[in-house]
């Protein structure tokens, strides 16, 4: 795991990665599912995910390129198969002239057959109201098809993270000292990024980490925390994490689990809650997300995470 600063940074570490997916055998090849703002895809196990540069697939993949990436200039390899998540379509010209409305279990979307790109055929499946796009690429016909009747809406991830956040974020009051911010020795934390009221992604987290992620909340001071005026920092939250809110829930053996709730809006109320007090963010840790955490807005590193 990502060794962070910070309460925030740890929390973002143990979620901002590519989280565990089922697993199932179609066609006699083995799938699993990937997803993101409720909208899941059944790609083949074999391949690696977020294996790209700036955005760009090098090998089959999936990739999440739904927020800001790096700039900077790669080719992409000739016939390739992928499957990308990112923003909606709805803003380019001729949106409406070259798409077809579909309903996939009663989701609202529209379809639009790219042609061919980069020796791959590609078609993009543009969900506007959650602001996303699924683009599914392949020169192979019969998997593009598999891919494509996979996709469907689901209301809770693989990981068991809602696809709308739900904690309770709420500054509170201090609490006496008996009374733990998380009680100890979850058997595991289901880490839930949201982007906006969209799931982003999730991941699982073992014991070990969530006794480190708990002890780190334990020791925070209480309260929020401000980015500092005259700053940089302000204008980096503001563009890039604003609405964004992740939630660890600590899962326990004969007991019902206990969900944090920790978010960044615009650098104005960092900080973590139970549901019943707050604690404190440091504003200096902020700049260390992007480095420690490897986690620029929703592009995830999973080779960051052991």
């Amino acid at each position: 795991m990502t060794k962070c600063l910070g309460v925030l940074a740890l929390a973002l570490a143990l979620t901002a990665c590519a989280g565990s997916h089922s697993t199932v055998s179609r066609a006699g090849q083995a799938m699993r599912y990937v997803d993101t703002h409720g909208i899941e895809v059944a790609v083949p196990a074999s391949w690696p995910l977020g294996d790209g540069v700036c955005g760009t697939p090098k090998a089959n993949t999936v990739l999440w390129n739904t927020d800001a990436i790096p700039a900077c200039l790669t080719n992409q390899p000739r016939g390739l198969s992928v499957v990308e998540f990112s923003g909606s379509l709805r803003r380019l010209h001729g949106y409406r002239r070259d798409t077809t409305p579909v309903t996939i279990d009663g989701v609202r979307a529209r379809r639009w057959e790219a042609g061919t790109v980069m020796g791959s055929e590609e078609v993009r499946l543009d969900f506007a109201h959650r602001n996303l796009s699924v683009t599914v690429l392949s020169p192979d016909r019969s998997l593009l098809g598999r891919i494509l009747a996979s996709v469907r809406p689901i209301r809770v991830d693989p990981d068991g993270c809602p696809t709308h956040p739900g904690g309770v974020f709420t500054h509170g009051s201090r609490q006496g000292a008996s009374k733990p911010f998380v009680p100890a020795e979850a058997r595991r934390v289901v880490g839930c990024s949201y982007e906006g009221r969209w799931l982003d992604h999730s991941n699982l987290v073992g014991p070990r980490a969530g006794r480190h992620l708990a002890r780190a909340f334990e020791a925070a001071p209480f309260g929020f925390s401000h980015a500092p005026r005259r700053t940089i920092l302000p204008s980096i939250c503001g563009s890039t994490w604003r609405g964004s809110s992740i939630t660890a829930r600590f899962e326990y053996a004969g007991r019902r689990p206990v969900t944090i709730t920790a978010h960044l809006e615009g650098c104005g109320r960092l900080g973590a809650s139970n549901g019943r007090w707050g604690i404190r963010l440091r504003p200096w840790w902020v700049g260390l997300l992007t480095r420690d955490a490897r986690y620029f807005g929703a592009m995830v590193d999973p080779h960051s995470v052991d």
